[in-house]
C-alpha cells in the first residue's frame, strides 16, 4: 500500500503521478485501487489528477519516488527502501512497506517543530530544549520520537541537528512514560527555560503548575492530581527546567504558544 507518512497536496501528487505510471502499463482502475488499499472510484480520481510540476529538488526528487513506488508495487511484494526528500526546508523520509502509526508521528512532530520554532528558541534553556511525541499504545523509549542532538537556537528558530527518531531522547520519554502510566492518553512532551519570567508568565497563560521530585539524576512525578505544566527546580549539576505535556502534539504547542504571549515573548 501507498506510504501514509506524507500529508496533504504532497501525499495526492505522489499517488497521482504513481497512478499514472502503472496506467501506462494498462492497469485498470480495480488492480490500482487493489494495490494501493483504496477503492476503485478513488483510484480512479487520482488517476485523473493534473500533475502539478513542484520547485527544485523536490519535483525531482518526488518523480524518483513515483517510479520507484510503481516499482515495487509492480512486483507485487514490495522490497523495503527509503528515500530522502526535502519539503519546504524539512527533512522527510518516504518509506516502503508504510510505517503507519510511526510514520504519522514522525511527520506530526516535524510539522510541530516547525510551527513552534521561533517560540522554543526564546524558550530554550541552556541545555537545549526537545519536543517528543509517543505511538499511542507507546510503552517504552523506542516508541517515542523526538530529534537526536535535541533543537539549537539559530537565528532566531529552533533548528533540529536532523530529522525526528524514534529513541531519540531517553529523558523526555522517559518522563513521558511515567506522565502515561497514570494518564494512558498522554503522547506530548516538551522542554523550556525555567526562570522569573516563565513563572510569572503562567498563571496569566492559564497553565497549571506542579512540582517534579528530583532524586539525583532521577525525576519523579509528584502525588496527587497532575498539572499540564511540571517543574524540575533543578540541582547542582542540574539545571532547572518545565515541562509541558498533553495527549497531543496541537494541546502542546497552544500551551507552548500561550505561555509565550503571557512572557511577552511573541514581539
Amino acid at each position: 500500500m501507498i506510504p501514509t507518512e506524507l500529508n496533504g497536496n504532497l501525499l495526492k501528487e505522489l499517488r497521482g503521478r504513481t497512478c499514472r505510471l502503472l496506467a501506462r502499463e494498462e492497469w485498470t482502475q480495480v488492480q490500482l485501487g487493489r494495490a494501493r488499499g483504496v477503492s476503485q472510484v478513488m483510484a480512479g480520481n487520482y488517476l485523473a489528477s493534473i500533475s502539478t510540476p513542484l520547485p527544485e529538488p523536490t519535483e525531482s526528487d518526488l518523480q524518483q519516488v513515483a517510479h520507484r513506488l510503481a516499482e515495487a508495487l509492480r512486483d507485487g511484494a514490495p522490497r523495503e527502501w527509503a528515500l530522502a526528500l526535502m519539503l519546504d526546508g524539512e527533512p522527510l523520509t518516504v518509506r516502503l512497506p508504510s510505517g503507519g502509526a510511526r510514520e504519522a508521528v514522525l511527520a506530526d512532530l516535524a510539522q510541530a517543530r516547525k510551527r513552534l520554532s521561533q517560540l522554543l528558541a526564546r524558550l530554550s534553556p541552556e541545555v537545549r530544549c526537545n519536543l517528543a511525541f509517543a505511538l499511542p499504545d507507546a510503552k517504552a523509549v523506542d516508541a517515542i520520537a523526538a530529534f537526536p542532538g535535541r533543537l539549537t537556537p539559530v537565528s532566531g528558530e529552533a533548528r533540529p541537528l536532523a530529522p525526528p527518531e524514534f529513541g531519540a531522547s531517553h529523558h523526555l520519554a522517559k518522563l513521558l512514560l511515567q506522565l502515561r502510566q497514570r494518564m494512558p492518553a498522554r503522547r506530548a512532551i516538551v522542554n523550556l527555560r525555567w526562570d522569573a519570567v516563565v513563572a510569572d508568565a503562567l498563571p496569566r497563560a492559564g497553565i497549571r503548575l506542579a512540582k517534579l521530585v528530583r532524586k539525583g539524576d532521577r525525576l519523579e512525578l509528584p502525588g496527587g492530581g497532575l498539572a499540564p505544566a511540571l517543574v524540575d527546580e533543578g540541582s547542582v549539576g542540574w539545571e532547572p527546567a518545565l515541562y509541558l505535556h498533553g495527549d497531543s502534539l496541537e494541546e502542546v504547542a497552544t500551551q507552548v504558544e500561550a505561555l509565550a504571549v503571557a512572557a511577552e515573548l511573541t514581539a
